[in-house]
């Protein structure tokens, strides 16, 4: 198992009650401000973090009982931006990259990440807290029938 799978595990296999405080359990992701970079980095910066989304979210839903609810991974292909959600359970994070006048620019959307500034993952390293803290906010272990 992964080490990103055996997080998973342990938010499956614990009562809600005595799973840890959200913020050790499932820190929030590391971000930064969203800032303008050449079209071919953000292009290619969008399809590694979305190659790993795909990975991560096959991970957890191996995890996932069948009476969880699975993490769906939805692509969006739009005329400048490239983007994908996270879903579960109702609640949803989105990954976008936009292009116009010759620069990209990263963005990240959801619940908690409200922000006067626009923001991004911070790298792809960011990118399993951004998905364990999708799972613990919506209650996984709420779901879960061991």
């Amino acid at each position: 198992m992964t080490p990103f799978m055996l997080r998973v595990a342990e938010i499956v296999g614990t009562p809600q009650d005595q799973l840890p405080e959200l913020d050790e359990l499932a820190p929030m992701p590391e971000t930064r401000i969203s800032r303008r970079i050449a079209t071919g980095t953000g292009a290619d910066r969008q399809v590694a973090i979305r190659s790993l989304a795909e990975q991560l979210v096959s991970e957890a839903n191996a995890i996932l009982g069948q009476a969880d609810d699975r993490l769906q991974l939805v692509d969006e292909t739009l005329p400048h931006e490239l983007a994908f959600s996270v879903t579960h359970a109702g609640r949803a994070a989105r990954v976008s990259t936009t292009f116009e006048d010759g620069t990209a620019y990263g963005r990240l959307v959801g619940d908690g990440f409200e922000s006067e500034l626009p923001h991004e993952l911070d790298g792809p390293d960011a990118l399993p807290d951004l998905i364990v803290r999708l799972l613990v906010e919506s209650g996984v272990s709420h779901h879960h029938v061991p």
